[in-house]
């Protein structure tokens, strides 16, 4: 154990770019097995070349337009759609709501009584 004082800040990133890259990878081939589909044939059905399928396979190498893709063959991007939206609706908040202010203007009071016929 590391004594750490209270004060420090700390960044500690448990999971790395490439953790994440191969991780992609893994699911894509796991979502072809369980379709049963070859390498060629998701490939053809995406229309992104065989080696590009195997670099992202074995190392979640790809381009984000092949990836999409590749997701949208394996009838899979609906799910990382739906994240990426969420996560786009929660950078969009406030870190904190004692700083937020509403876009909208605020309504503006409305007195009842007299007219301004009826002043005159």
């Amino acid at each position: 154990m590391i004594p750490v004082a209270m004060n420090t800040d700390i960044s500690i990133s448990l999971v790395g770019p490439r953790d994440v890259t191969a991780e992609l990878g893994r699911l894509v081939r796991a979502l072809r097995q369980k379709r049963r589909w070859t390498q060629p044939e998701l490939s053809s059905r995406a229309g992104v070349p065989a080696s590009t399928l195997s670099r992202l396979e074995r190392m979640g190498v790809v381009s984000t337009d092949r990836l999409a893709r590749v997701l949208f063959a394996l009838d899979a991007l609906d799910s990382l759609h739906a994240f990426l939206e969420e996560q786009c609706r929660l950078a969009e908040l406030p870190d904190d709501l004692r700083s937020f202010r509403p876009s909208a203007p605020r309504p503006r009071r409305i007195r009842h009584g007299r007219t301004k016929e009826a002043r005159t």
